[in-house]
């Protein structure tokens, strides 16, 4: 079950509030990046769609994944799709708008938010919702992940984000005083 957060589906994720959405179109995948990952089974394929291909770690069972958004976000919650296993990502944290984090600082700071997650949280279903005051603002979102149900290397399908884009300032908007 996942710790500091309340799981569910994401029908009833989008139920809660119509303005909720899948944030996918807003990640630039070209920005984001992992630590720790195998050339073999690389970050790449957590955006593929394909529950078969995983990003898995390499030395350990640790993972660092960085995504940016195209624009600022507040975030509802996440689905992370992982092997129903031992390989499945057990201990999340996640740090808000972290640049240039790496492992020792995921030990240091204070997460925006700690998962738990347990076999069934792992569903492509399934849904953690995020404390919203923590999530508010969101241009870059860092997910750790600490460790797994017991295998020596973890395994991720995808991860989605739900939430809605914040409102932006168009310049152009604003005429020219004087």
């Amino acid at each position: 079950m996942a710790s500091s957060s309340a799981v569910g589906t994401q029908a009833q994720a989008a139920a809660a509030s119509t303005s909720i959405v899948d944030l996918s179109d807003l990640v630039v995948k070209e920005k984001c990046h992992c630590l720790n990952d195998s050339p073999g089974k690389p970050f790449g394929n957590v955006f593929i769609g394909d529950e078969r291909l995983v990003c898995e770690s390499e030395d350990d069972e640790q993972l660092l994944m960085t995504f940016e958004f195209r624009e600022a976000v507040r975030l509802h919650s996440i689905n992370v799709v992982a092997p129903a296993n031992d390989h499945g990502p057990k201990t999340i944290k996640l740090f808000v708008n972290k640049q240039s984090i790496d492992f020792a600082d995921c030990n240091d700071l204070p997460a925006s938010q700690l998962l738990v997650l347990g076999p069934d949280d792992v569903a492509a279903d399934r849904v953690c919702k995020l404390k919203m005051q923590n999530f508010t603002y969101v241009n870059l979102l860092s997910v750790f992940v600490e460790d797994n149900h017991g295998a020596d290397v973890s395994q991720i399908s995808s991860i989605k984000f739900f939430g809605s884009p914040l409102p932006s300032t168009n310049m152009k908007d604003f005429k020219k005083a004087g």
